[in-house]
């Protein structure tokens, strides 16, 4: 079913088809295990779901090597953000973050109250570790790591981040959001999770919405020490991921094959797409990620133009963010923005 407003725009502008890369879904779709899980499975929807998502908390925690007492579940990262801030931000406590970032780690620091201290990416699109670090103090509650950074899609290394690790407080909290962990091809990428072994002020966030293509799903996933684990199940809803979402995120795991090949397709685009930036001297970041950022003085100019012809992207203040969807369909996106660049 195409969304109504997809329909508006088509109808707006006479358009046959409208290709959607704002929201940096998965143009590949999901893995051929999760519509034969869901027809197959034995869902019964007058049933409750299971709140502690036994069975994916067990398959998580021997794919990834840590204990099943280190995980929670949420209806997507937008959730389990929102289940951190009531959890354990007040209005005497502030938070730390690159600007820009994820938007919601702002706007639900906002609604509890806290002070938001919002540090400005270098040159190069990164977070400015070293600036981040100087804005702690003993009201820092939380710093937020968005790695690969969305919107920038450009990465903190490992030994950036052990470095900063070991310099941040014990008292605050260092919460790594990895939603886009699986598009990652650099070799210094962090390892995190070995990382949770030697810091108890740490927290990564994980997500079935992006490279594992279940953004309708809406499941998502937090490994921490258990201690901070029990805290956050007391603001967590019940039954906040559905039976659905549980087994869609159980089939994809076993499809190892599909993740493999999504990186590779994307790889492959991202590169065409760098390319043809590198020769018309657009400028850009390079990203880690699915979706690429281009700076620009009139990314509402930019966002426009693309729209009309076709082609959903999100404007940001300093530029566009734009989904790398197929190589088809990057290709026409190509040929449009080179008649705003050149």
């Amino acid at each position: 079913m195409i969304p109504v407003l997809r329909l508006k725009r088509k109808a707006a502008y006479g358009l046959e088809k409208i290709v959607k890369l704002d929201s940096n879904e998965n143009s590949y779709g999901a893995s051929p295990f999760v519509a034969e899980a869901i027809v197959h499975g034995a869902l019964h929807p007058s049933l409750y779901p299971d709140s502690e998502a036994r069975d994916l908390r067990k398959r998580l925690a021997e794919k990834l090597g840590a204990e099943q007492n280190q995980f929670i579940f949420s209806s997507g990262l937008d959730e389990m953000i929102e289940m951190v801030s009531r959890a354990l931000l007040t209005p005497e406590d502030n938070i730390v973050m690159a600007w820009p970032t994820f938007y919601e780690y702002y706007s639900h620091a906002l609604i509890e109250g806290a002070e938001i201290r919002r540090i400005d990416s270098d040159k190069d699109g990164r977070h400015d570790l070293d600036k981040m670090l100087a804005a702690i103090d003993e009201s820092t509650k939380i710093v937020w790591v968005c790695n690969p950074n969305n919107p920038t899609g450009t990465y903190v290394n490992d030994e950036e981040l052990a470095a900063f690790l070991n310099k941040v407080p014990e008292s605050t909290l260092v919460i790594i959001d990895e939603a886009y962990y699986d598009y990652v091809t650099a070799d210094d990428f962090p390892d995190t999770l070995s990382l949770l072994k030697h810091h108890a002020n740490m927290m990564v966030l994980r997500t079935f919405s992006k490279a594992y293509g279940l953004a309708s799903f809406r499941i998502a996933y937090g490994v921490a020490r258990p201690e901070l684990i029990h805290e956050l199940e007391k603001v967590r809803l019940p039954f906040n991921t559905t039976g659905a979402g549980q087994l869609a995120a159980l089939a994809a795991l076993q499809d190892k094959a599909f993740i493999k090949k999504c990186r590779k397709k994307n790889r492959k685009v991202l590169k065409i797409v760098r390319d043809f930036f590198d020769k018309h001297g657009i400028a850009y970041y390079p990203s880690q990620t699915n979706f690429i950022y281009v700076k620009t003085d009139d990314p509402k100019g930019v966002f426009e133009h693309c729209q009309k012809n076709g082609f959903l992207i999100r404007p940001f203040q300093t530029g566009v963010r734009i989904t790398l969807g197929k190589k088809r369909d990057m290709l026409q996106l190509l040929k449009v923005l080179e008649e705003i660049f050149d």
